[in-house]
């Protein structure tokens, strides 16, 4: 025996323990000439038929035949290998296909395949390529939805910035309009009071003008911090004392405290900061806090210094909605308040981080919530 039939005979032993399906074909006939316990197992006695019809059950060798590529061409084995996945038709399952020509124990040449099993394999490799396709498909439909998103959002403000400056100019001449009623005409005491509400509410509408550019400039990042001394105990009074007279407050108190402790008066409490940000800053958070508040309740302005920082911190009566907590200060957040715009919240978090300061909610007291704003004494650039 040569020492090809010999390792030919050595193969044929190894086959028989190997768990995939292997076979052996005779290259000249087709007709199989060996197959492996686990092929025997499921094809049964198949030894002495043609390879195709047994396999594939077609009448004519298959298409797919690598036997060619794997002799010289006198007709010997060629050293070489291939390796490929097939799908049979027969059993529905694919296979990696290994095959390689070398001389049989009775002198004929054969050709031996190992099929190992990879249908589990193909299967998840096609259900990644559909979910990648599908995953394709969902980013583009993002990106077109954030594409139209932006250029509406761009839309709005454009419109929101024409919009604050076509209505400046009447506004300015309409606000003027009352000192100029109750300057040059003997109005009864009555229709002096509603010229007057009319005044005050010109101005308040002026106001919100400003802020909503004051919020646009933050939020685009193109406000300029114009920082200056400040008395914020003096704000606080200002603006518990302002908003002490506003519907909102009705059937509330507004109490101011440095340190815990009643503010006294005339007591200070001297910082740097940006006015036209701190104090609508305080104002939005009071209007939340009495929003909150039940009826009776109390809302409290607390002041303090820590180094080189001080500490404003509004507590009110009620609890903000669980679910919203960890939004607190994103834009448009708002719960259970009619008329809320969610926008006080989130521009006191744009002023203080403007300051190079930072804001936090504590709602850890049952019944009662706290937002702290946390402000360097001279304030930086925000980060």
């Amino acid at each position: 025996m040569n020492a090809s039939m010999l390792e030919s005979a050595l193969l044929q032993t190894h086959f028989d323990v190997i768990p995939f399906g292997i076979y052996v074909v005779d290259v000249a006939t087709y007709e199989l000439v060996f197959v492996n316990k686990h092929f025997r197992d499921s094809l049964g006695a198949v030894l002495g038929r043609k390879c195709h019809e047994v396999l594939y059950e077609s009448d004519a060798p298959c298409l797919h035949c690598r036997i060619p590529e794997l002799l010289t061409p006198a007709g010997m084995p060629n050293g070489v290998t291939v390796v490929y996945d097939h799908y049979n038709e027969r059993d529905e399952r694919w296979a990696q296909m290994q095959e390689k020509t070398m001389g049989w124990p009775d002198g004929r040449v054969v050709k031996y395949s190992i099929a190992v099993d990879i249908s589990e394999l193909k299967e998840t490799q096609n259900s990644l390529a559909e979910a990648h396709a599908e995953l394709a498909i969902r980013n583009r439909e993002l990106m077109a939805q954030n594409r139209i998103l932006q250029e509406n959002i761009e839309l709005r403000e454009h419109v929101e910035r024409i919009a604050r400056h076509d209505l400046k100019a009447p506004l300015s001449a309409l606000i003027g309009l009352p000192q100029v009623l109750l300057d040059n005409y003997d109005l009864p005491a009555a229709a002096a009071d509603v010229v007057r509400l009319i005044e005050q509410a010109g101005h308040s509408m002026l106001e919100m003008l400003n802020q909503s550019l004051v919020l646009f400039r933050l939020e685009t990042g193109a406000y300029v911090l114009t920082p200056m001394a400040v008395d914020l105990a003096d704000l606080a009074r200002r603006t518990a004392a302002r908003m002490a007279t506003m519907p909102v407050a009705r059937g509330r108190t507004i109490r101011v405290t440095l340190a815990g402790r009643p503010l006294a008066p005339g007591e200070r409490l001297d910082s740097s900061g940006d006015v036209l940000l701190l104090g609508p800053m305080l104002q939005n958070l009071v209007v939340n806090g009495l929003e909150a508040s039940p009826m009776g309740g109390e809302v409290t302005i607390d002041l303090a210094r820590d180094r080189d920082r001080v500490l404003v911190a509004v507590t009110n009566q009620g609890e903000v909605p669980e679910p919203i907590r960890c939004r607190m200060f994103a834009k448009y957040v708002t719960m259970g308040k009619r008329g809320g715009t969610g926008l006080g919240a989130y521009s006191a978090a744009l002023a203080a981080r403007a300051h190079g300061g930072q804001i936090e909610l504590d709602a850890a007291t049952p019944g009662w919530t706290t937002v702290a704003v946390i402000l360097p004494s001279a304030p930086g650039v925000a980060p």
